[in-house]
């Protein structure tokens, strides 16, 4: 209604939008191909939207069509085999969905990696930690799609990996190591012995009081 109303307004709708795929085909492509040189044997993407994996690709694809594409989504999306997969919840956000949008070709994509909440959050705080990259569970989760899917690959083969989000907005997630210990994906810390008893003491203190509190 506004889009009629409004003159010259844009709905950027990105599960519908053609300039979703087609940025990524004119732009991210295009620079992947410009700085590997022309040497690229296989792309991992993960899927949201599909715009990102549909537009880089198509022009991959025209440029050298013997590239392997791989997707990647999560356990509880349904874009990698929407026939058979079943839909749930998952806390990696930015990738996956319940119906496969208008911009994805899944034609284009050669294999699918199905990845779950753990290995990609603990993957991406291996990445933060081990190679300074601050990137999101969406980025680990690629990165755990590359792993398995440059099995296949031979020596001297060139994989590149789609990093396609920032730290920025997980601080209290998987950032937060509490966080994946309550969820059972980080084990639990040991406590030391002076630990236990500095907790001990102020289990008995809290007690004391609330004893206090109930004769008075």
């Amino acid at each position: 209604k506004l889009n009629k109303e409004i003159k010259n307004s844009h709905i950027l709708d990105q599960y519908t939008n053609k300039s979703n795929p087609e940025a990524h085909y004119k732009y991210t492509a295009n620079e992947i191909w410009k700085q590997c040189g022309g040497k690229v044997d296989m792309v991992v993407v993960g899927a949201g939207t599909g715009g990102t994996v549909t537009g880089i690709a198509k022009r991959l694809k025209e440029l050298n069509p013997k590239i392997i594409i791989v997707g990647v989504d999560p356990v509880g999306s349904l874009l990698a085999d929407p026939k058979n997969d079943k839909v749930g919840t998952y806390q990696v956000e930015g990738i996956g969905y319940d119906f496969v949008p208008d911009v994805l070709n899944r034609n284009l994509v050669d294999k699918w990696v199905k990845t779950e909440d753990k290995e990609s959050f603990v993957l991406c705080r291996r990445l933060i930690a081990e190679e300074g990259l601050l990137c999101g569970g969406s980025s680990g989760s690629a990165m755990y799609g590359a792993l398995k899917a440059a099995k296949s690959l031979k020596k001297g083969q060139r994989c590149v990996v789609i990093f396609p989000d920032s730290v920025r907005n997980y601080m209290t997630k998987f950032l937060s190591k509490d966080w994946m210990v309550q969820r059972g994906w980080l084990p639990k810390p040991k406590m030391t012995k002076e630990e236990k008893m500095k907790k001990t003491k102020k289990l008995k203190a809290k007690i004391a009081e609330l004893q206090k509190q109930l004769k008075a």
